[in-house]
């Protein structure tokens, strides 16, 4: 196991050259990795380091970060999705603060296990994660929330410039008049132990915050906003209220986006998307299914270029498992014994996955 371990990293090493120093994250008996922690990393590298955090089953811990790095994991639902990593554990954490010094942070592949990310800094990226937790069956029984605050140095500016896209599993608190904000590809819901009838947020932004939410899918709950563009998502329960939002070519289970600008109203869910099943992974199943009335119903689909609703189109699709745009191991194997003469034999399989 420990030579696994060494080959991930030198095969992250050598696909990521082009940034500052990289160190490895790993608390498994035996890895000899740099950190077993979240924090402890974050306090003892630099400003543009780039921390790879390996599969375990046990939690890195938390984090309160105050200075520009690169955090790494290992995706989602590895388990689920055949052929993602070799190792099925994800990279799981607790909390993190993205504080003063934190501008230009990118967070991708991390489990939250229904934590989240509090954001004080501006220029901050939070791609291809996952923040729900299971019960039994149920992927999104609890939900992580990423909330948007003023920037910590200074209390009359919010926090700007703030990506959010590919995500699974979580809510979005946008506290103050933020603007930059771009919501894309992820998978919204409220947690699934409150009933498919709950009015709490989902999504909720300052009246003056202005966003550009886009080929997103909202599994239930309440979206409120104010002067932002909503274009190309997918409703599968829920509420939305606001004024001033420009509401476009999305679709909805009744009459949440109304029916004229390209909107679909009372669209029934069982004819959208492939749903739950044998071999279907937990995000998978929010693939459109064949004849769906989602497919081509984007803005700007045309016959020759059709643009869908929901997370797997538009510019940023959806990666299923969250995988990093890093080489991954999905295939390894080893001749259990060897000697002088019959050397071990390793074979592994490496793949990479676009941005």
């Amino acid at each position: 196991m420990r030579k696994f371990y060494l080959i991930i990293a030198a095969i992250s090493i050598f696909s990521s050259s082009s940034y500052a120093k990289i160190w490895r994250v790993n608390n498994n008996t035996g890895a000899n990795a740099n950190f077993t922690t979240l924090q402890a990393a974050h306090d003892s590298v630099s400003n543009g380091d780039t921390l790879h955090v390996e599969a375990s089953p046990t939690s890195y811990g938390g984090l309160t970060c105050t200075k520009k790095l690169t955090i790494i994991g290992t995706g989602y639902f590895l388990d689920e999705n055949p052929n993602s990593q070799a190792i099925t554990q994800s990279s799981k954490t607790g909390h993190i603060y993205l504080n003063h010094g934190s501008a230009g942070t990118v967070i991708m592949g991390l489990d939250f296990q229904a934590s989240g990310i509090n954001i004080y800094a501006h220029n901050i990226v939070i791609k291809r994660n996952k923040f729900s937790s299971p019960s039994g069956t149920t992927p999104d029984y609890s939900i992580g929330t990423i909330s948007i605050n003023y920037a910590e140095n200074n209390g009359n500016i919010p926090a700007n410039n703030i990506i959010i896209t590919q995500n699974y599993g979580l809510r979005i608190d946008i506290n103050y008049p933020s603007t930059g904000i771009l919501i894309t590809n992820n998978f919204l819901s409220y947690p699934s132990y409150t009933g498919e009838t709950t009015t709490g947020q989902i999504l909720v932004q300052h009246a003056n915050a202005i966003t550009l939410v886009q080929n997103n899918i909202f599994r239930r709950g309440r979206i409120t906003a104010n002067n932002s563009s909503f274009t190309n998502n997918i409703m599968y329960a829920g509420f939305f209220e606001g004024n001033g939002n420009l509401v476009s070519n999305n679709l909805a289970n009744a009459s949440q986006f109304g029916a004229t600008n390209g909107n679909k109203e009372n669209v029934a869910m069982a004819s959208v998307f492939v749903g739950a099943g044998t071999g279907i992974s937990s995000d998978g199943q929010w693939k459109l299914k064949t004849g769906s009335p989602a497919i081509g119903a984007g803005y700007g689909s045309t016959a020759g270029n059709p643009i869908d609703a929901g997370i797997f189109s538009g510019q940023t699709p959806y990666m299923l498992a969250g995988l990093p745009p890093v080489p991954a191991i999905y295939f390894f194997e080893n001749q259990p014994i060897g000697s002088n003469s019959d050397p071990i034999d390793v074979t592994i399989k490496v793949k990479s996955v676009g941005n």
